[in-house]
């Protein structure tokens, strides 16, 4: 790996940090759909999204399941699996397919007990993502649909390179627990209002204040801040 890493966090380490870790890393090209892990299991496993975003999907006992968590560029999928912690019912699930660098959760534990900048960077990071998940949750339970796929296209938006997602209705209506159908009539009213553009699975973001102005205040906590905004 001869340059520094498009994660942010792992960009972020000072280069002593980043020269330990990089051994560590390796480089994977995931697919969309693709599993990570397991409802119930830990993976063994952590991710360093670069150009893909992976989703924290919590499932129910009937088949249900929801999105309670996106990690992209500026975070680690499977962060609870370097703290030790089970799956508690939730999966990772690739959204959008892209580059990664997956690393054993155990020899990178390892190296998090020697309590330097990557320790530091990763409980700062810990405590964001709570917030995320918890913000993601009542907006679940509070908002109306049209409130949370604005906001979920949005979040998606924010962590690639441009406006234009490769995602099918059938995979939004996966990540926000809701019915296909309910998800093709909300689509089709952001396409008619000029917010959006799609075609079999190609969805572009045309005017992103529509966008947002369709969207809950929950996005004001959810967005990423521009300093953390994907960078080319």
């Amino acid at each position: 790996m001869n340059q520094r890493p498009a994660n942010r966090i792992l960009a972020a380490l000072p280069e002593s940090d980043l020269a330990r870790l990089l051994p560590l890393l390796k480089p994977v090209t995931l697919e969309a759909g693709q599993e990570l892990s397991e409802v119930g299991t830990a993976g063994g496993f952590i991710y360093f999204p670069e150009t893909s975003v992976i989703s924290s999907v919590s499932a129910m006992e009937d088949g249900k399941s929801a999105e309670v968590g996106t990690i992209g560029f500026e975070g680690i999928a499977g962060v609870t699996t370097l703290l030790g912690v089970d799956g508690n019912g939730q999966s990772l699930n690739v959204s959008i397919a892209g580059r990664a660098l997956k690393a054993s959760a155990d020899a990178f534990a390892r190296e998090l007990s020697a309590g330097n900048g990557v320790q530091q960077r990763l409980l700062e990071y810990t405590g964001t993502y709570v917030a995320h998940i918890s913000q993601r949750s009542a907006c679940g339970l509070l908002h109306r649909l049209e409130q949370r796929l604005a906001i979920w296209l949005l979040l998606l938006a924010d962590r690639l390179p441009d406006e234009v997602i490769e995602i099918t209705h059938e995979r939004i209506a996966e990540r926000l627990g809701v019915r296909r159908a309910g998800v093709t009539v909300l689509a089709a009213s952001m396409r008619a209002a000029g917010a959006i553009s799609y075609s079999r699975g190609h969805l572009r973001i045309l005017d992103r204040a529509k966008l947002e102005a369709l969207a809950c205040e929950c996005y004001g906590n959810l967005a990423l801040s521009p300093r953390n905004k994907f960078v080319k």
